[in-house]
Formats: C-alpha cells, sequence, structure tokens
C-alpha cells in the first residue's frame, strides 16, 4: 500500500486521502485494487461543476455530462468512452480510517486512541484530519510560503483519518518516547505522549487543531494576512473560527483586538479603526515578494477598489509568483478585481471589467459531497444560529441547498479549463471547481444558475472566490452557513497536493 502526505522539503508529514470504491472518485480507482493513497482532500483537481451525486460532468461547470472525454468531473481525465479510465492523478477524502494497517507493519498494537478533532475554537469537528503516532518528531510548518506537495508516509506509521463528525480511534503500540500527530493542511498539533496499553481516550485539548502559531509547544497555523475591506468582516468570522478571542455585546460577537493571530493590512479600511495593528496598505503587501513571502494564505474580502487600482503588471506578477509558490489566494464579492485581473483565464464575470454587481441572495446548491455530508453532520446549534440573535439569519435546515446572502458579484458558466502538464505525458485541467451554485435575481444576471462558491489550482497554490460577502453583512453571533462553507474549503484547499506547472501565457 502506498501512503501520500505532505512535505515541504523532504519529509514533512501532512493530511492523506484514500481512494475508496465507495466513494465520489469514480470506479477507476476501485478497480485497481489497491487504495491508493494519493491525497489533497476532497477538491478534485479539475473539477468544474455537474450536480451533486449526478453522472459525469463534461468539465464545463453546466453538469450535463456529454462524454467528450474531456473531463468526467472528478478531477480524472476520461477517454470519452465511459468506463472511467484514470490517465490523470485522482483525489479524494472522506475515507474510511483504516487504522493504518498497511503490508509493511503499521495498524497493529495494543494500545487504541480514540478522540474527537474539533476546529480551534473548539466546537466545529474537523472531517479528514491526519491523526498518527511517530517514534521521531515529525518536522514543523515552514514560516514562510512553500510548496506542500504529497510525499509517501514512512513505512509502518499508525494513522488515520477522522470521520464526519471530527472522532478517530486509532490502533498503535504502546510505549514511551512517541509523538501523537493531529494535522489538517497547514494546522498541525506535535504532542510528546507515552501510550498506555488499551484504550485511551484524549481529551479534546490534546487533539485540537491549534489558533496560534507557537513552534515551541508543537502547534503550528497558517500564516494569515487579511485585506482589511470596507465591508466584508472576515476578521470576525476568523475569530470565530478559533483565530482569536471574540466578545459578544448587543448580539454581535466580534474579534478582541490584540488577540487575533492574522495580520490585516489597509485594503478601503485603516485596521487601526477597529483598534487593529496595520501593517500598512494592500499595495504595499503585493509591491513586495518578501513580505508576501510571510503568509501561506491571503484574504482579500469584499471592498471599494482603492487598491485593486494599483494592480500593476509587476503586482500581478508579485501574487502570480507567489500563489505559484504555493500561496492560497481567497477573493470575494467587490473585490473581484483581485481574481480578474489576477488570474484572468480562470472564468469570465458577468459584467466583464465592471464586475461590481448590485446584492442579491441565492439559494444554492451543494455540489460537493464531502462538504454536505459534512454540513448535514453538524450539531444543530451549529446549524442555526437564530436563538443566539434577535435578527433572523439563514440555517442548514434546508440542505441540499443553502441560502447564501449578499451576493455583489457573480461568474459565470461555463467554467473555462485549463490544462497544464501532469508530468506523466498528459494533461490535467486545474480550472476552477465548483462548490456552490445558484440563480441570480434580476440585473445582469437574471436568474441564470452560476457558480456561487469555487476554486482552482495555480502551480503549487490555490485560488478561491465566492460571490458573497465571507460573513453577512451585519455583526451577529456565531457562525453562518457561508461562513461555515468558507471554512470547510479553505481547510479543504490548504492540504498538500501535486506541483502542477501554472498555465502557459
Amino acid at each position: 500500500m502506498t501512503f501520500k502526505i505532505r512535505s515541504h522539503s523532504a519529509a514533512l508529514l501532512s493530511s492523506l486521502a484514500l481512494v475508496s470504491p465507495s466513494l465520489g472518485c469514480g470506479s477507476d480507482g476501485a478497480s485497481e485494487g489497491n487504495n491508493t493513497l494519493e491525497g489533497i482532500g476532497s477538491e478534485d483537481v479539475g473539477d468544474t461543476g455537474g450536480s451533486m451525486g449526478g453522472g459525469d460532468g463534461d468539465g464545463d461547470g453546466d453538469g450535463d455530462g456529454d462524454g467528450d472525454g474531456t473531463s468526467d468531473g472528478d478531477g480524472d481525465t476520461g477517454d470519452g468512452d465511459g468506463d472511467g479510465d484514470p490517465t490523470g492523478p485522482k483525489f479524494d477524502t472522506l475515507a474510511s480510517p483504516d487504522g493504518g494497517g498497511d503490508a509493511c507493519g503499521g495498524g497493529g498494537g495494543n494500545a487504541t486512541l480514540t478522540g474527537t478533532v474539533f476546529a480551534p475554537n473548539g466546537t466545529i469537528p474537523v472531517i479528514g484530519a491526519l491523526v498518527y503516532v511517530s517514534n521521531t518528531e515529525p518536522e514543523g510548518i515552514p514560516d514562510s510560503v512553500y510548496c506542500d506537495e504529497c510525499i509517501e508516509l514512512e513505512c509502518g506509521v499508525d494513522f488515520t483519518q477522522t470521520d464526519v463528525n471530527g472522532n478517530f480511534s486509532l490502533s498503535t503500540k504502546s510505549g514511551a518516547g512517541k509523538y501523537l500527530v493531529v494535522q489538517k493542511g497547514q494546522f498541525l498539533r506535535v504532542t510528546p505522549i507515552e501510550v498506555a496499553a488499551g484504550v485511551t481516550d484524549l481529551p479534546d485539548a490534546m487533539v485540537e487543531l491549534p489558533g496560534e502559531w507557537n513552534p515551541a509547544n508543537g502547534l503550528y497555523i497558517p500564516k494569515i494576512a487579511v485585506a482589511n475591506g470596507s465591508y466584508d468582516r472576515i476578521e470576525d468570522a476568523l475569530g470565530k473560527f478559533g483565530l482569536g478571542d471574540t466578545v459578544i455585546s448587543n448580539f454581535e460577537e466580534s474579534t478582541i483586538p490584540g488577540t487575533q493571530n492574522f495580520d490585516l493590512w489597509d485594503n478601503g479600511r485603516n485596521p487601526a479603526l477597529d483598534g487593529f495593528p496595520s501593517q500598512g496598505s494592500m499595495t504595499q503587501l503585493i509591491s513586495d515578494p518578501a513580505q508576501l513571502a510571510k503568509y501561506h494564505i491571503i484574504f482579500v474580502p469584499c471592498s471599494s477598489d482603492t487598491h485593486s487600482d494599483q494592480l500593476t503588471p509587476q503586482r500581478i506578477q508579485n501574487i502570480q509568483d507567489w500563489v505559484a509558490a504555493g500561496g492560497r489566494w481567497y477573493v470575494s464579492d467587490w473585490s473581484n478585481e483581485f481574481m480578474w485581473k489576477v488570474f484572468p483565464e480562470y472564468q469570465n464575470f458577468y459584467g466583464g471589467t465592471d464586475a461590481d454587481l448590485g446584492s442579491y441572495d441565492s439559494l444554492a446548491n451543494i455540489l460537493d459531497d464531502g462538504l454536505l455530508e459534512w454540513l448535514e453532520a453538524l450539531p444543530d446549534p451549529l446549524k442555526d444560529i437564530n436563538p443566539l440573535n434577535d435578527e433572523f439569519h439563514p440555517t442548514l435546515y434546508q440542505l441540499p441547498q443553502v441560502m447564501t446572502v449578499d451576493n455583489w458579484s457573480g461568474i459565470q458558466y461555463p467554467l473555462p479549463e485549463i490544462l497544464v502538464d501532469d508530468g506523466m505525458g498528459g494533461q490535467v485541467n486545474v480550472g476552477h471547481k465548483a462548490w456552490l451554485e445558484g440563480p441570480g435575481s434580476g440585473g445582469i444576471i437574471g436568474n441564470a444558475i452560476h457558480p456561487l462558491t469555487v476554486t482552482g489550482q495555480y502551480g503549487c497554490g490555490k485560488i478561491q472566490f465566492t460571490s458573497y460577502h465571507t460573513a453577512e453583512f451585519f455583526d451577529y453571533v456565531g457562525l453562518s452557513p457561508q461562513e461555515l462553507v468558507l471554512i470547510y474549503t479553505i481547510l479543504e484547499i490548504g492540504v498538500c497536493q501535486q506541483d502542477f506547472p501554472p498555465p502557459a501565457g
């Protein structure tokens, strides 16, 4: 059995993904009968739409599956005959944890470790987190941008993955001098442990994803920059996720300045106006490759056009180089210039170069099975935050549909195919995958169904766009459905992947 994990040099351990015959990765993986682990998570490279749970898509995002061999909707390049011949890499998650049993000696033992992995806030269960026991301390997360490629896991390591509720059960060997490792993407916790014989239920504090960068104590998180915008309050969403402390007052929950484990840059609103230290302007950040290199993820939420007007060819190249080196680039609604100017071949916006539209809500269909299963399994307090507030907010009780509010732009179908060399003599589509799609409501979009959340790959990095605010327009208590979708997709695009070249030109 082959294991693939992530590395920034040659030996850094990371997330796994099992190609399972019971999962939505195509029957081709099952026919090989070897359960090859080749993972990046549930985001299938090149999956650009298609009906959730339906047949093969054709890669054009309309979900009709024309059998032309371009793409079968799950990221594999097909031959058009419907037999699912694999000619490209397969990626999946939601694996059935197997306790690390393999042909080279893992998985056996006289001890069992159980527990539940939560997000840094201690309440959101994390699906597909890697849990393993090592006899040597693993390398940590680099403190600058890096290419997070998947490599083989050392033979004999006992591992498992968390299920949809964040639970795991790991069979291993008892003994002292070991390390318990919990990881999802660039969130990593390493804890020295003496494994006792028998069953040990580990405390939440020992397996929770960390919320701070503290390598001395085995805690790693992605280095994050937030382009502080005029409207969208992603700094509060990150605080509620557990990357800062929050305070609740008058039915509003906000991140407490000074507790945030991320940097804020002025992109239309000076962070100092809300009590946060400012690192400078967004224009300064994208003008300086050395500053960009300090971060693993950069969020560019909704804002005015103050700094998007400063996207010169050199600054665009700086962003592209940073993403190609492994950076994760997130953009939402009225900051769409930071997507279509920087990565123009990946999408076409309604309105073209004037893509800032009026506000609309959209009842979205969830296109990704893993995301849907996770949302369905969330506890009721996360599905409905209305009891905590004095105004109505969307809930998760309409699944497989979810209401998204405060959409201010829109990407058109079909989503372009972006073909690059796969390193094996063929090509792979690294273009956008649609996670949610829904109708507009008049205006330039009309009632056309279009993608509301997309992610694509550029070099060794990822790009993501949402047509809606990260958070709803007004402040409130708890995480809204669209914030939960953001958390899921951000965790997924953070896991290891194959390093493809950026598109030519």
